[in-house]
């Protein structure tokens, strides 16, 4: 019978048994080190894709819409009693009305007041309609459109057609008042409002003036205007005074809002001022 040979020595497992140390090996240090990394790496990759797929999910969102870039003029005046205050001044004195407290004032305080009250009433309702209503309609309607972001005009950059509009209101509301019979300085003080308005939207292209210092300055002019060739009852100093208060007010509450710098809405009453006694001045001694 023959011996079978002992071939342990040279195979002391067999490959996949349970004998295979490999298969019996305790894990390391280094295994253990990797095996607690691996959960750590899958969570941090899942919020990846998590923040992956939000921002995927906002472009769509957001995809076809202009970008809206924030500036300094976006910025709002903190709230309290001050900034509501200086809304109402801003919305009493506002550029498109102020021209209707000019020709009140032209019916109020010079040797017109003795008209017919009826025509003084017509004509103050058509300037009004010239220089506040349809512009400010416009205005409106371009903000439905989107053409510009509020009606009070804050950025720099939706001024330029409404400066238009009122420019070409102000110039047709001059040339209307010519053919109304009155005196030719009530005609003028709207055709240098309008000069006024196009020296602003010049200005405008590259720095925000005021033009709510340019109605006021305008309207201080008026009064000078009125004094002199509007034959008052009475010296309208006090009333220029009181006009040029009202424009220090206005310009500290468009400050405080932060429509504008201080130098802003003196260089706006400055171009207001000499706009409409430019005309003024093209005026004899008597008219």
């Amino acid at each position: 019978m023959p011996i079978k040979p002992d071939t342990s020595d040279y195979y002391p497992y067999t490959p996949g048994s349970s004998c295979d140390p490999e298969l019996n090996q305790h894990p390391t240090d280094s295994d253990s080190a990797a095996d607690k990394r691996q959960p750590a790496a899958e969570s941090a990759e899942s919020a990846l894709s998590e923040r992956n797929a939000e921002i995927s999910r906002m472009i769509n969102e957001f995809q076809g819409r202009p970008l809206e870039v924030l500036t300094e003029e976006d910025e709002e005046a903190p709230k309290g009693f001050m900034t509501s205050f200086s809304h109402v001044v801003s919305w009493i004195l506002s550029p498109v009305v102020v021209p209707t407290y000019a020709i009140i004032m032209v019916f109020s305080l010079s040797m017109l007041s003795y008209a017919p009250t009826s025509s003084k009433w017509a004509i103050i309702g058509i300037v009004f309609a010239l220089t506040c209503v349809i512009p400010s309609l416009c205005v409106w309607v371009m903000t439905k459109f989107g053409d510009v972001k509020d009606v009070a005009l804050s950025r720099r950059s939706d001024r330029l057609i409404p400066y238009i509009i009122v420019g070409a209101a102000m110039l047709a509301t001059g040339f209307y008042l010519t053919t109304t019979g009155l005196p030719t300085w009530v005609g003028y003080f709207f055709i240098g409002a309008a000069i006024a308005t196009g020296i602003n939207l010049i200005i405008n292209t590259w720095w925000k003036i005021s033009a709510h210092g340019a109605g006021m300055g305008g309207l201080i002019a008026m009064i000078l205007v009125i004094n002199r060739y509007g034959l008052p009852p009475y010296n309208l100093w006090w009333w220029c005074m009181g006009a040029v208060l009202a424009a220090g007010l206005l310009g500290l509450c468009r400050v405080w809002l932060g429509r504008h710098t201080p130098l802003q809405t003196v260089a706006g009453e400055i171009v207001g001022f000499i706009g409409v006694l430019s005309m003024e001045l093209l005026l004899p001694s008597q008219v």
